[in-house]
């Protein structure tokens, strides 16, 4: 029986988009009534900042503080902890096993086993820096952002995730006083995919993995609307951007997905190679006397 708490819960294989990379967007992820307690029961902004100062960017709080924290509700609680449980990762591989096993041959070679015998434990604080998170093959993320705009500014251009990650996923919470446009998350494609994907890995212009916006095109896009669900496998074609969002005090609540294969660390599903003239720049840029010559290098 389906969790009614899994984001998952009405989805199917039929709402599987594999172009230009496996993903899915599900509008009333959630059925309504476990949406909207979820909502009702979002934790204050400053739970989420934890004590960090407030300021026109993004904050998260992990599942591994919230799960601690009593400020967070029962439900939360049970939500936070299935979307880190081995029972979700084995129902998401029900929904995406096949198609990361199509865009990942060689993924089970490597670990030497199938995808759904993989182990799997929630990521602790610290992330690939944190040597308990390579106790298993799978490391599960579940965690709370708000994202504040009080100027309009552009959340995110082009660019793909770390080579870890297994998958990425975010849960709008957009508020009823929300009026602001905007914070969309666009699936792209590169508009020369053999330039831009020599084999199994993605040519990026800028640190740490940004593509130019006038290289790829926008396939579609989720918009931020509450209960919108979006999914997708990594891999070097997943390039995906948010939309400029306009000014508002109202922060943007989401909640984020993730899995990370930290023992592929030097490997990863795919490589990331910047441009040459990049990594010539920042050469120069270290050496003491001619980082002078870095600005002559165009961006």
């Amino acid at each position: 029986m389906t969790n009614r708490l899994s984001i998952l819960s009405n989805a199917s294989k039929l709402d599987v988009v594999t172009e230009p990379y496996p993903h899915i967007i599900i509008k009333n992820a959630l059925d309504p009534d476990v949406f909207q307690q979820l909502a009702d029961e979002y934790p204050d902004p400053a739970v989420v900042l934890n004590g960090r100062e407030k300021k026109d960017t993004w904050y998260d709080y992990p599942a591994c503080f919230a799960l601690q924290n009593s400020k967070i509700t029962p439900m939360w609680q049970a939500f936070l902890a299935y979307h880190t449980s081995a029972e979700f990762y084995h129902e998401l591989m029900q929904l995406f096993g096949d198609t990361i096993r199509q865009w990942h041959p060689l993924l089970e070679q490597k670990f030497g086993k199938k995808l759904e015998d993989f182990s799997t434990s929630m990521r602790q604080n610290g992330a690939a820096d944190n040597q308990q998170n390579y106790a298993t093959d799978v490391s599960l993320e579940c965690q709370f952002y708000v994202n504040y705009t009080e100027q309009p500014r552009a959340v995110r251009g082009p660019h793909v995730d770390r080579p870890t990650e297994l998958y990425a996923a975010l849960l709008y919470f957009r508020q009823d006083n929300d009026d602001s446009t905007g914070s969309n998350l666009e699936v792209c494609q590169a508009l020369n995919p053999e330039q831009m994907h020599p084999g199994k890995k993605i040519v990026v212009d800028h640190l740490p993995m940004e593509v130019e916006p006038d290289k790829v095109k926008v396939v579609s896009s989720a918009t931020y609307e509450a209960n919108t669900l979006v999914l997708f496998i990594n891999s070097e074609k997943s390039i995906h951007a948010v939309s400029p969002r306009t000014a508002t005090p109202v922060p943007r609540k989401h909640i984020n997905f993730t899995a990370d294969l930290f023992s592929l660390a030097d490997q990863g599903l795919f490589q990331v190679v910047h441009r040459t003239d990049k990594k010539l720049k920042r050469w120069l840029a270290d050496k003491p006397v001619i980082w002078r010559l870095a600005r002559f290098i165009s961006n």
